[in-house]
């Protein structure tokens, strides 16, 4: 781990979010639990921060499955040593991010309508790097309107072979999401107004058949083997497929199930 960089993104957090009044409640790990598993599908673990003192309130087992690692073990240290560098390099910058938009971006009434996801590396204990989709949503926050403990979700997606980068997306089921690209200046926001159909929640632009294709996609299937699956031409699968990357603005099929999987519309059994 570049120490530097580490001690980049606690700055962040420690100057951005610096709590003097924080509003102390017991951590009900049945409703965490809840929370955290409508976030992933597939294997995932999670914990709780508390920016308070940057410490982890709970770690779930799940990390021992994804990255090898005992869940009395999992630290914002050990974390940030098992960061593949070029994520831990920008780290910071998401991190700054993520605090302009929920300080200065939406009112603060919104701070629990919103999660933030961005994509990882992660080295396992057996030498290998895992692909983690990092989700986060404020848990608590204090009387003086800071974040101070937050829900991050880290489901591991290396099966589905997506393209990294640093792009960080604010995600709402309720109010407009937000899309940011990395770029050599710092984050822009990716416009979302180009056409009528970008207007549309991502979730509402698929049909029911488009959606079954994109679930059926995600496991490696075949256009013969989904043809198959559902019983019409692999022709018919390819016309759905040109249509869900027409509707999605994405270039391939990795981007359209990175983005699918962001805004989190995989079905339990999908993954």
């Amino acid at each position: 781990m570049n120490k530097e960089d580490g001690e980049k993104v606690f700055s962040v957090w420690t100057e951005r979010n610096s709590i003097y009044q924080p509003k102390k409640k017991e951590l009900l790990l049945e409703i965490v639990d809840q929370i955290a598993s409508h976030f992933a599908a597939g294997s995932y673990y999670y914990f709780v921060l508390n920016f308070e003192n940057i410490t982890m309130d709970y770690v779930h087992d799940g990390v021992r499955n994804v990255l090898g690692i005992e869940p009395e073990d999992f630290t914002m240290k050990k974390c940030f040593e098992k960061m593949h560098p070029e994520d831990l390099a920008t780290m910071n910058e998401k991190e700054a991010l993520v605090f302009e938009f929920f300080f200065n971006k939406i009112p603060k009434k919104d701070f629990f309508s919103y999660k933030t996801a961005y994509i990882m590396r992660f080295k396992h204990t057996d030498g290998s790097y895992r692909t983690i989709l990092h989700q986060s949503s404020v848990f608590s926050a204090s009387d003086d309107g800071k974040i101070e403990q937050s829900l991050c979700v880290h489901t591991d997606i290396t099966h589905l072979n997506i393209p990294i980068n640093h792009n960080v997306s604010f995600i709402s089921t309720k109010k407009q999401s937000y899309h940011f690209t990395k770029n050599s200046g710092g984050y822009s926001i990716i416009d979302e107004n180009k056409s009528a159909l970008e207007k549309i929640p991502f979730k509402d632009i698929f049909s029911k058949r488009e959606k079954e294709i994109i679930e059926i996609l995600a496991q490696g299937k075949t256009f013969n083997e989904i043809a198959k699956i559902l019983f019409i031409s692999p022709h018919t699968i390819n016309t759905h497929k040109r249509n869900i990357l027409s509707k999605s603005g994405c270039k391939n099929t990795p981007e359209l199930i990175a983005k699918y999987y962001i805004n989190s519309l995989f079905k339990k059994t999908a993954i």
